[in-house]
């Protein structure tokens, strides 16, 4: 395997060094953290279908949650009407 030298800025270097884990050499860091899967990855995993479920699966918990909170609120403060 060969190596290839690079320069990075201070903040650069300190960021990856904080990412760093015991053990770990910064090019495993690196290629660790070029591996990781984005939301954007996710999303265009999703078919156009599955999307429009899971967009109103998600309106409909929020909903849910809040009229939830918003008889607890109620019943927390005695303004049940």
């Amino acid at each position: 395997m060969g190596y290839k030298t690079i320069s990075l800025s201070e903040k650069a270097y300190e960021m990856l060094r904080k990412m760093k884990r015991e053990n770990e050499s910064f090019s495993q860091v690196v290629i660790r953290l070029s591996n990781r899967k984005t939301l954007n990855d996710f999303i265009r995993c999703i078919s156009e279908n599955s999307s429009e479920k899971l967009v109103d699966a998600l309106r409909t918990f929020r909903d849910e949650r809040g009229r939830v909170w918003s008889e607890s609120m109620e019943e927390l403060l005695g303004e049940q009407n």
